[in-house]
């Protein structure tokens, strides 16, 4: 199923972006969430270990519930996914990447990743980034963004893995945020 993007949100693609809802890598299946997912993702954002972006760990299944809601929205708005990340062939839920409209605003979509503390360093994030990426440059989006806070350097290397380059920082309230950029 293709997702075309609507007509409300300003652009500057030549055309419209349609990402697929489901991408295959030779370890991994990515789909979009749905709210049944709810109770299996809270295992992964209520992980201190795991959830260390944005405001932290989630406390209820109900937040997570939110913000697959939210993420279902921004799907039907801007055509942009939010993928849940699996093992292939089990179907084990590994984490979650998407594209998403963030700090850079409503014309160029920025990326984000997260796997689960248990199954980190084996490849499955910059896996799965770089199967969402390609999926945005290949429907004609100019430039794929990530902002990253220079203590996470695995998503520093990560994001250089697939072939982001830093094109500035700055800082806001929680310090300095680097902005990457592909390409």
């Amino acid at each position: 199923m293709n997702v075309p993007r609507r007509a409300c949100c300003p652009t500057t693609w030549m055309g419209d972006l349609i990402v697929r809802a489901l991408i295959a890598t030779p370890r991994l299946e990515l789909r979009p969430f749905r709210v049944a997912d709810a109770d299996e993702l809270h295992t992964i954002f209520s992980d201190p270990e795991t959830h260390t972006i944005g405001d932290g760990p989630f406390t209820s299944t109900e937040q997570t519930r939110a913000w697959i809601r939210r993420r279902v929205q921004v799907a039907e708005e801007t055509g942009l996914l939010w993928y849940a990340v699996r093992a292939r062939p089990n179907g084990d839920l590994l984490g979650n990447c998407g594209l998403f409209f963030g700090r850079i605003g409503q014309i160029e979509p920025e990326i984000g990743y997260e796997i689960r503390h248990s199954h980190q360093g084996q490849g499955f994030a910059r896996e799965a980034a770089q199967a969402v990426l390609d999926e945005g440059l290949a429907a004609a989006v100019p430039r794929v963004w990530a902002t990253i806070r220079p203590y996470n350097v695995a998503s520093l290397r990560i994001a250089a893995k697939i072939g982001m380059s830093e094109r500035y920082t700055k800082v806001d309230a929680r310090g300095p945020l680097i902005y990457l950029a592909r390409p």
